[in-house]
């Protein structure tokens, strides 16, 4: 089994110099979770998760014990929102990922889901370019695969339907 044949095509990128605010609008207008960082040769260069921009609009003493959030005034959060929104992408996202080649198999992606915090594996083809991602879902979809030989689902961009309901 291989990356290429499991991985999503249709995958969202930002740049890292957009700001938090700009990350959530995009990040909610396509209704996803996360996005992976890309300069402007399309390498991947990180990622950023809602997950990391929460935790860049939560102040640092509540990351540990956020017990003290109960004693947080109304607007608070609108406010520390406010003030973290001009941040940039590059100052927040997730910098030390792992990136697949679109020829690896599919148990390096498998494990290095495992691995990390990273839900999404960027994946490049031989010239270091983005040209998919491969996801926890898309693992799973392999798994199947791999279990249900005699009907099997359709991988193609992450595997939707057993492959004669097309």
């Amino acid at each position: 089994m291989w990356v290429k044949d499991y991985m999503l095509r249709d995958i969202c990128t930002i740049s890292p110099d957009k700001t938090i605010a700009e990350a959530v609008k995009f990040l909610v207008k396509n209704k996803t979770n996360s996005a992976i960082v890309v300069d402007k040769e399309q390498k991947p260069i990180g990622i950023i998760s809602s997950y990391l921009l929460v935790k860049a609009v939560v102040p640092a003493y509540l990351h540990d014990d956020p017990i003290y959030s109960q004693y947080g005034v109304e607007g608070l959060f609108d406010r520390y929102a406010e003030k973290a929104k001009n941040k940039k992408v590059e100052e927040i996202m997730y910098k030390d990922i792992h990136i697949l080649n679109e020829d690896d198999a599919m148990i390096e992606a498998a494990s290095y889901s495992i691995k990390a915090i990273q839900r999404t594996l960027p994946v490049v083809n031989k010239e270091g370019k983005l040209v998919g991602a491969i996801t926890r879902t898309c693992i799973k979809n392999a798994l199947y695969n791999a279990i249900f030989k005699d009907e099997p689902i359709d991988p193609f961009n992450g595997g939707n339907g057993h492959q004669g309901n097309k």
